[in-house]
């Protein structure tokens, strides 16, 4: 992770965590429940219906969406995000639930996630107090201005285990790169490398805010055609659980959502050609490259690759600045959206799973 990117999440966890005083009302809650194993026999029961509704509210709207995913792997290596979101609350309900007669068992459960929240904090603020007395950071230290880091996963079925897969994958990343460029008047060389992690190969890049607005686009516009297509597979099982019988409603339903993602792929780059103004007549070498581009993205991530985004800060408040701040928002947005359906679909499949189960 790079240190402006580390710097950011402290940051967030400011503003999310610290702000909302979730640290505080976590121990209330404990606090309050802990009230019960310590009272006599003939002692009435405390309620901490209002603490636990206090800690619900604080936690609720959370999301990761802003993140990248080295940020959020750095959060669960913490162990809080499960305590945050709305998978917190469901988190609290359950153990309340489940513990239902055993206030010890759930005050005990309380306490490890008041712990773990307390020991998040104490983790981020020693980081940030480092950081900042270690360093002089400028923003521009790591990526130029108008530029935007973005990580490329190179794993699973695209693994780069030797000079094969190398040469080959190198390949597919310079026709995606080639053509997402051309449909802008850029170049390959606009897509620079500054920088590979070891494990699953991670290659860093610095690109154009505008090239990364269309990379996150198109992926976007991927991830809702999957969602589409997990969405109808998600009916296909609930028919299966159903037991109806209707064997020839479900075949259609899965025809249809077959169809869907063949089509997908052009759905993408109508989209794509549309955002990027271009013209079938004037600019058909771009959009044939565009197309090509379109197509070895969506199989390199469903193959299991993955592109990731740091987000950039806003430009300088100056007028000619306004051009890049709109395509920073552009990507933002994108980015969120993304982190949103990933997460979606990540629900459907875990359902889809457990109904086959």
């Amino acid at each position: 992770m790079q240190i402006n990117e580390l710097l950011k999440l402290t940051e967030w966890f400011d503003e999310n965590i610290v702000e909302n005083q979730v640290p505080q009302k976590y121990t209330a809650l404990h606090s309050k429940m802990n009230q019960n194993i310590r009272r006599n026999g003939n002692q009435p029961l405390v309620p901490f219906e209002s603490e636990k509704e206090n800690l619900a509210e604080s936690i609720k709207d959370i999301t990761f969406q802003s993140l990248s995913l080295e940020q959020i792997k750095f959060l669960e290596q913490l162990e809080i995000t499960e305590l945050i979101g709305k998978v917190g609350v469901e988190q609290i309900d359950r153990v309340l639930i489940e513990n239902n007669l055993d206030i010890a068992t759930a005050t005990k459960k309380i306490k490890e996630f008041s712990n773990t929240i307390t020991k998040a904090q104490n983790t981020i603020k020693e980081l940030q107090t480092t950081l900042l007395k270690s360093f002089e950071i400028e923003e521009t230290d790591e990526v130029d201005n108008n530029q935007v880091l973005m990580r490329v996963y190179f794993q699973n079925d695209v693994a780069i285990e030797n000079l094969t897969d190398f040469k080959k994958l190198s390949a597919t990343w310079y026709d995606i790169g080639r053509g997402i460029a051309m449909a802008q008047d850029k170049s390959p060389e606009d897509f620079n490398i500054i920088g590979a992690k070891k494990g699953s190969i991670i290659v860093e890049m610095a690109v154009a805010v505008g090239l990364a607005t269309s990379v996150s686009k198109i992926l976007l516009e991927s991830l809702k055609v999957a969602d589409r297509f997990i969405n109808v597979l998600k009916q296909v099982e609930e028919l299966k659980a159903l037991k109806l019988g209707n064997k020839k409603l479900a075949l259609d339903l899965k025809k249809e959502a077959e169809k869907e993602r063949e089509e997908g792929t052009q759905t993408i780059l109508n989209s794509a050609i549309e955002d990027l103004q271009l013209n079938a007549e004037q600019n058909g070498d771009k959009i044939t490259a565009l197309e090509k581009s379109i197509k070895k993205l969506i199989g390199f991530t469903e193959d299991g690759g993955v592109v990731d985004f740091v987000q950039p800060n806003e430009p300088e408040e100056e007028e000619e600045n306004d051009a890049i701040r709109e395509e920073i928002q552009r990507l933002k947005t994108n980015i969120s959206e993304i982190r949103l359906l990933e997460n979606q679909i990540k629900l459907l499949e875990n359902k889809i799973n457990e109904e086959k189960n």
